[in-house]
């Protein structure tokens, strides 16, 4: 996602777009009355499978793209950046419900080396 980029707020909207292109879809299937014929949508036909580790990095960036819109307001900024402040504000965070970030951040190492080693 952050590959290529509209540089607004449009990274943040696709998503929405998405979902919209899906129920104009829905509504291609039903029959059109004056034509009497019916337009077939098929949108699962010869969908690639991804690796759950493609999908999980696809999560992860879409929450970022999300948060360079929501929370900085500044679409243009570098990954680094974004993810920069998104951990400060995960450290503000874990400060404010009394969790410990390092405890958390050993678990998510661990979860993602057996996610990342496993076949």
């Amino acid at each position: 996602m952050f590959v290529k980029e509209t540089g607004g707020p449009v990274d943040a909207l696709w998503p929405l777009v998405s979902g919209v292109a899906v129920l104009m879809g829905r509504q291609s299937n039903r029959k059109d009355t004056r034509m009497k014929s019916v337009t077939m949508y098929r949108a699962n036909v010869r969908k690639l499978k991804r690796h759950p580790n493609a999908i999980r990095a696809d999560r992860a960036a879409q929450a970022l793209a999300y948060y360079r819109v929501a929370a900085l307001r500044e679409p243009g900024v570098s990954v680094d950046t974004v993810l920069s402040d998104f951990l400060s504000d995960l450290r503000h965070f874990c400060d404010r419900v009394h969790l410990h970030l390092a405890k958390l951040d050993r678990m998510a190492h661990r979860n993602y080396l057996t996610e990342k080693y496993s076949r």
